[in-house]
C-alpha cells in the first residue's frame, strides 16, 4: 500500500503478505543476515526487474540519547514521552549500486541464461535508522526509526494474526497483532518534510497502550 502525506504526496509504502504468498524475491530476503545487503535482478519479474534489499546490523550506541539526537539531524523525529530509555541501537546503510554494475547484472543474465543475478551491495557510515528500547511501569517496547520508507511485513498464517487500520494524530497507523507481539507500523514527516518510518513493538503490553504512546509522541 502506498502511503501518501496529507497533500496526497506518496511518502512510502508498506506491504503485508502473508507467508504463503512467498517468491523468489522473498526466499532471498528470508536469506539476507544481520549486515547483508543485496542487489538483485530477476529477469522474469513483471514489475522492478532490479530492486536492493538490506538487512541491517543493530549496532549499541553508548554515546548517549542526547547525542543520538544530535546525529540524527537534519531529521527531526518523534519520541515518546515518560517513557526510560534502557538501551539504543543504531544502523548504517549501504551503497547504491550504479548504472554499470546494473547493467553488467543484466548482461550477465542474458549471456548465462540465469534468471537471477545477485550482487553484494558494500556497507557505509550513513545512519539510517535507529532502535530504542523503554521501559515503563506498564512493561516494555521498542521504537525503530528508518529514513527508507518501504517495508515488507511478513504475516503468520495464523488466526491469531491480525491487521488493522488507524488513525493517530491525522496518520494512517497499521496495527498488527499476533499471540506474542503488538505492532503499529506507520510513515510520518517530520518538520522538515523528511518522511520516516516509525514501528513501536511491545510484548505484554496491551493494545490500548501501545497506542497511548504513539499519540503522545512528539
Amino acid at each position: 500500500m502506498e502511503i501518501k502525506n496529507k497533500s496526497g504526496n506518496v511518502i512510502g509504502k508498506i506491504q503485508i503478505q502473508s507467508l504463503q504468498d512467498e517468491n523468489i524475491l522473498d526466499n532471498i530476503i528470508h536469506e539476507l543476515r544481520p549486515g547483508d545487503g543485496k542487489g538483485i535482478y530477476i529477469a522474469d519479474a513483471v514489475d522492478n526487474k532490479f530492486t536492493q534489499q538490506t538487512n541491517y546490523a543493530a549496532i549499541e550506541w553508548d554515546k548517549g540519547y542526547e547525542m543520538l539526537r544530535d546525529k540524527l539531524i537534519p531529521w527531526k523525529p518523534r519520541f515518546p514521552i515518560h517513557s526510560v530509555v534502557n538501551d539504543i541501537h543504531v544502523y548504517y546503510g549501504f551503497d547504491n549500486l550504479n548504472k554499470h554494475e546494473i547493467d553488467e547484472m543484466i548482461e550477465e543474465s542474458n549471456r548465462t541464461g540465469k534468471n537471477v543475478v545477485v550482487r553484494d551491495l558494500k556497507p557505509n557510515n550513513t545512519l539510517v535508522g535507529v532502535s530504542i528500547t523503554y521501559l515503563t511501569d506498564n512493561g516494555t517496547y521498542k521504537l525503530s526509526i528508518f529514513g527508507t520508507t518501504k517495508s515488507r511485513i511478513q504475516m503468520p498464517d495464523n488466526k491469531n494474526s491480525k491487521v488493522n487500520q488507524l488513525e493517530i494524530r491525522g496518520v494512517e497507523v497499521f496495527y498488527i497483532s499476533n499471540i506474542e507481539t503488538e505492532q503499529l507500523i506507520w510513515i510520518e514527516e517530520d518538520e522538515n518534510g523528511k518522511a520516516l518510518q516509525y514501528e513501536l513493538i511491545g510484548r505484554n503490553i496491551s493494545q490500548d497502550f501501545l497506542i497511548m504512546i504513539a499519540e503522545s509522541m512528539s
